[in-house]
């Protein structure tokens, strides 16, 4: 099975048991994905695959890895000169357990080359869920400078107008960092009255595990 067939497999099953927060599953995906990566060590997609498992283990609790993983990401993200569909559903995956800080230059090079339109179509797909991802780590991480400034890129440019999943991700979030109820409360009636049961899953555990972080500071 080629290195396409695999991703959209690995994709689907990390994207269902992230929905529903099952950790067993996903420790079961990861350790499949490691035992090939070692079997495998000269297959960076192997590689790859196994840290996109690790890193959705670790969005439930929304962890960080290791210097050395955050390194290795970096290294090939630095490498890419035009971002292929491939590149973004590996970024997307891992980037929650990258300091955001590292992570600026490759989001604004996406956003640069989706506007400039030099991304494939099926890539342009993945840019929208890629910018709401960034920026809800932005704010668990609580990088304040790097939330406001994609806030207010995000308003100017005014992109997605038409997609109802991003601009109602795009009010919970902008509720959820001004600690604005009224707008946290429209983005779940939103989801509700559309019975968009899958962001309302995703509110739910981003808001509880931010309301945590709020009360220990």
């Amino acid at each position: 099975m080629g290195k396409k067939n695999n991703l959209a497999l690995i994709k689907s099953a990390l994207e269902h048991a992230y929905i529903k927060q099952d950790k067993i599953v996903l420790h079961h995906i990861y350790s499949l994905a490691q035992d090939k990566a070692v079997e495998q060590p000269e297959n960076l997609t192997q590689r790859h695959f196994a840290l996109m498992a690790k890193s959705t283990l670790y969005h439930l609790d929304y962890k960080l890895t290791t210097e050395s993983i955050q390194h290795e990401l970096i290294d090939y993200f630095f490498t890419i000169d035009i971002w292929q569909y491939y590149d973004l559903c590996l970024f997307f995956f891992v980037h929650n357990m990258i300091n955001v800080e590292k992570l600026k230059p490759y989001i604004n090079d996406i956003l640069n080359q989706y506007l400039a339109n030099k991304l494939s179509t099926v890539a342009d797909n993945m840019v929208a869920p890629i910018l709401i991802a960034f920026l809800e780590s932005t704010i668990i991480q609580k990088n304040t400078a790097i939330t406001k400034s994609l806030f207010l890129r995000l308003d100017f440019l005014n992109l997605f107008e038409q997609n109802m999943t991003f601009q109602t991700w795009l009010l919970f979030l902008r509720g959820l960092f001004e600690n604005h109820k009224t707008k946290i409360s429209d983005a779940y009636n939103i989801v509700i009255s559309l019975h968009m049961t899958t962001p309302q899953k995703l509110f739910d555990h981003t808001q509880q595990y931010y309301q945590r972080l709020t009360r220990r500071d």
